[in-house]
């Protein structure tokens, strides 16, 4: 489940009691949503590399909270455009990024290896039918033959 600005929101303001602190921390974090262009993106993305969109979207937030914490408020590169280019070392694996996030990356592996296996039993399932087609084929052509 992806949090969206008004779950963002929600959670801080039931968590936290002080104005002040709340205060912070929302504007500390009001840019941690994904809004639904940057979703499609991700969900885009991720079906092009073969990665659920789950991990590159946990990847990406996590490279919005980097940029916060990292203090790279103007330092020339936005916060988002910092998080998706967190998202393409990622897929690319630049600077090794991926021993950073051994949770996600070891949802993708298990990921890859469902989605072969699930492709893998569906090719065989249709060279099984192929197959099966084929020999009902045969024996009604034989069975033609000995009618003749």
């Amino acid at each position: 489940m992806r949090l969206t600005y008004k779950d963002l929101e929600k959670i801080i303001s039931e968590s936290l009691s002080d104005f002040k602190f709340e205060r912070e921390i929302l504007s500390e974090t009001v840019s941690m949503w994904i809004d639904p262009d940057t979703d499609a993106k991700i969900d885009d993305r991720a079906e092009s590399v073969n990665m659920p969109p789950g991990s590159l979207a946990a990847v990406y937030r996590k490279g919005l909270a980097d940029w916060i914490e990292h203090n790279r408020f103007g330092k020339g590169k936005e916060q988002h455009m910092h998080a998706l280019e967190d998202v393409e070392a990622f897929i690319h694996n630049r600077n090794d990024i991926r021993s950073q996030f051994p949770v996600e990356w070891n949802r993708v592996k298990n990921f890859r290896i469902r989605k072969n296996q699930k492709e893998y039993r569906h090719e065989m399932e249709k060279r099984r039918k192929a197959r099966v087609k084929a020999q009902k084929k045969l024996e009604q052509e034989r069975a033609r033959r000995n009618a003749n």
